[in-house]
């Protein structure tokens, strides 16, 4: 009996050491607790700012390095002209086909640097950081951890699709932004619940969304099977609550929204030049009746060029990596959801495109990025969940393989985009646009210099092949606002040079001096070789810019 009372007694002081109660407070403690430092702030924020100074420091870092694409000379020059006189040509990208916001955000940056390429490529640049954030921002509506969204961001700041977009001033990047914005959009408008003011709110954001990526670039449409896509998913989930009067619910304010964002888009035509909007569609897609005719078997062939475009510039890994995330219970709807996303934004492109180029693409890399990031978490969680120190080995060192592939993807494109851009590892398609082809702005630069040094002390008339494009445009958007009294530049709208135009002779026979700019295999005009002045050649053994003296031929 005695030891029990004394076991009894044991417990009971334990069990007073536990429980002890609140001590009360005195006003001094309080004050003294008020007075505390603020919280430092998390590892999320920290690591999140982490990945945004990384952004900053890599695309800012020789931004001006790579040479002008013919798209961006043609975007600035636009750009440039609707500064001078917007009246006038404020809608003037509609005549090729082009819708204008891009345009006019080009012009808002004309202001930010004297170097009106680096600051055309400033509007890509921030384009690059809202893409960040929205990625983040879908992830943590997928209900993804904060370490993954923090991944999805890296993966934007970093991976080849990305980083060579957020450089150039073309209108994909932009496009990618206000269609994943749409997208997230309609993932908010699902959670919306059933309050009457939210469903209208998230249902105007979306329309916002997808009539600001019509205004940008018109393969937005492409995104209205996807949106229908994300409406059936979002009404398909939830099985517990799954009605055929949820479903009708569901859809119908998803699809106001992207109504709501065609008629934004359909408020264009209020310029008279939106009957040209379509005009060049013929160019790049084809028609009914090419489809009808056996064009439609294009699709195949597209399939495996389009797998091609994304195992280079997201890297296989990732492509593994969301096909993986198909064999988790958890993420497998999620995966289900961006993979349909990617696909249905891709297929009509194959189904319809004469000429496809990767950036094209942009907007479904986004979807495989996102769900590239779903999936690693997945096989994160899993990897050492599994019993056997073997298999656990194994499973490590594969990732730890595709890891490293990943790296040294990014690291070849990082570094021949800042450093070397003849080395830069393109696909085909690509490395003839922006090395090989005339659209190469190889000389460009070099060009602009030698008329600067000419024309401080002689008055110069340039002329060049072509109309638009890398020439004259590339040149001319160098002395925007600049005094060009001693200078007139013009294309002569010949490709291949064979002649001098009249009315290039009547008007540089005032210029002390006159200039051809042409790529060597469209020079056919027969000159000798000492009018040669210079010669700047792409790599591969592609044509030169080749810059000659043609002052005799204009004087005569």
């Amino acid at each position: 009996m005695v030891c029990l009372v004394e076991k009894t007694k044991k417990v009971g002081l334990k069990k007073t050491k536990k429980t002890s109660l609140p001590v009360a407070r005195s006003p001094a403690n309080t004050q003294v607790r008020s007075n505390r430092r603020p919280e430092i702030p998390s590892f999320f924020l920290l690591a999140g700012i982490g990945v945004v100074a990384l952004y900053f420091f890599t695309h800012l870092w020789n931004l001006g390095k790579f040479p002008v694409f013919a798209d961006e000379s043609i975007y600035i020059r636009w750009a440039q002209l609707c500064m001078d006189d917007w009246k006038r040509y404020a809608f003037f990208a509609l005549n090729d086909g082009k819708t204008p916001l891009f345009i006019w955000q080009i012009a808002t940056f004309q202001w930010l640097n004297p170097n009106q390429l680096i600051a055309a490529r400033l509007v890509s640049l921030a384009a690059g950081i809202l893409q960040m954030l929205i990625a983040a921002a879908v992830l943590r509506t997928l209900n993804a951890k904060k370490s993954t969204q923090l991944l999805g961001m890296l993966l934007i700041c970093t991976l080849p699709f990305w980083f060579t977009y957020h450089r150039l001033a073309v209108m994909d990047g932009w496009l990618t932004v206000w269609i994943s914005f749409t997208f997230w959009a309609q993932l908010k408008l699902g959670q919306a619940g059933a309050a009457l003011n939210k469903k209208l709110f998230w249902s105007s954001i979306v329309g916002l969304g997808l009539g600001l990526a019509l205004w940008t670039k018109l393969p937005a449409l492409f995104y209205l099977p996807v949106g229908v896509w994300v409406a059936l998913w979002l009404s398909w989930q939830n099985k517990s609550t799954y009605s055929k009067q949820n479903l009708i619910q569901t859809c119908g304010w998803q699809v106001a929204g992207l109504g709501l964002g065609l008629i934004f888009f359909a408020a264009m035509r209020l310029s008279p030049l939106f009957g040209q909007l379509f005009h060049r569609g013929q160019e790049f897609t084809f028609s009914l009746a090419e489809l009808r005719s056996g064009k439609w078997q294009e699709l195949f062939p597209h399939l495996s060029q389009f797998t091609l475009y994304f195992a280079t510039y997201l890297s296989w890994p990732i492509l593994i990596a969301v096909v993986t995330g198909l064999f988790f219970t958890r993420t497998r709807q999620k995966i289900c959801l961006l993979l349909g996303c990617s696909i249905l934004f891709c297929l009509p492109f194959m189904a319809l495109g004469k000429v496809i180029y990767p950036r094209y693409l942009l907007p479904a890399a986004f979807f495989l990025t996102i769900g590239g990031a779903v999936a690693i978490e997945a096989i994160c969680q899993n990897l050492f969940s599994k019993s056997g120190l073997l298999i656990r080995v194994f499973l490590s060192m594969v990732v730890a393989l595709l890891a490293g592939q990943t790296v040294i993807v990014i690291s070849l494109f990082m570094i021949g985009l800042i450093f070397a851009p003849n080395v830069t590892p393109f696909v085909a398609t690509d490395r003839k646009e922006y090395l090989e082809e005339w659209s190469s702005g190889h000389g460009i630069a070099e060009t602009v210099e030698m008329i600067r040094t000419e024309t401080k002390q002689h008055s110069l008339a340039v002329a060049t092949e072509g109309r638009f494009g890398t020439l004259p445009d590339g040149l001319l958007l160098f002395f925007h606002d600049q005094n060009v009294d001693h200078l007139y530049i013009e294309g002569t709208g010949q490709y291949p040079v064979k002649t001098i135009p009249d009315f290039f002779k009547q008007r540089a026979r005032t210029f002390d001096h006159s200039w051809l700019v042409v790529n060597s295999h469209r020079m056919e005009l027969k000159l000798p070789a000492e009018k040669k002045i210079a010669e700047f050649c792409r790599p591969n053994g592609a044509p030169c810019l080749q810059v000659w003296d043609i002052t005799q031929q204009v004087k005569q």
